[in-house]
């Protein structure tokens, strides 16, 4: 075609979108699974921390792993994990959470001890709080608090965890994050809540098996 043709620019036009529209898209189709196994590690980490289990740097390692020592199961209210020593017994139970945060949704995950009596650790898998201000419920300071307090309801009716902004001094008591009341407190209701819910779970009533 005469390049001097009306035509022409706009045919120009046309096959150089057809050209990069089809490299993005191959590009996309290629990188997808890449993707969504990068998603799915980080899960899988986050999840494996949480139970106190040491994490492989490699994702390939974290697959395996996670085959040998861990499996999904399904209850009525949605999946739940079950961690399994080298022996092959259950060494904990992991029960993913969802719940309001200052910015948007919380998720995580708890595991607690067999007995169902103790938090063996907690992660966040993803969260919009404020980096530096709310965002910090993810870093291990915070998150250590949780290991080994009681999953037991106190006998006065009051929560299963007290979030306080001071030192925590008694058994039940955390450290809220100061500058983040917003953040905390939120956390601190729902996650009481979901707490409270959790005595009735079928795999810690023994209805979930083994």
């Amino acid at each position: 075609m005469n390049k001097r043709s009306p035509l022409y620019p706009i045919l120009f036009m046309a096959l150089l979108s057809a050209v990069f529209g089809t490299a993005v898209s191959t590009v996309a189709v290629v990188t997808k699974a890449r993707v969504r196994a990068g998603e799915q590690a980080r899960l899988r980490s986050q999840v494996l921390g949480a139970f106190q289990i040491p994490v492989p740097a490699d994702a390939a390692a974290i697959d395996a792993l996670w085959r040998q020592r861990v499996e999904e199961r399904q209850a009525p209210g949605g999946p739940y994990y079950v961690a399994r020593g080298k022996d092959g017994t259950p060494s904990g139970y992991g029960f993913p959470f969802t719940g309001p945060g200052f910015w948007g949704p919380i998720k995580g995950l708890l595991a607690v001890e067999p007995e169902g009596e103790h938090i063996l650790g907690l992660s966040f898998t993803s969260h919009q709080e404020t980096p530096g201000l709310g965002g910090r419920i993810a870093e291990e300071w915070f998150r250590a608090q949780f290991r080994g307090k009681t999953l037991v309801p106190p006998t006065d009716g009051g929560p299963i965890l007290r979030f306080v902004y001071r030192k925590p001094e008694a058994e039940r008591e955390v450290e809220a994050v100061t500058g983040a009341t917003q953040t905390s407190s939120r956390l601190d209701r729902f996650l009481n809540q979901f707490l409270a819910d959790l005595q009735r779970h079928p795999a810690l009533t023994g209805a979930g098996g083994a």
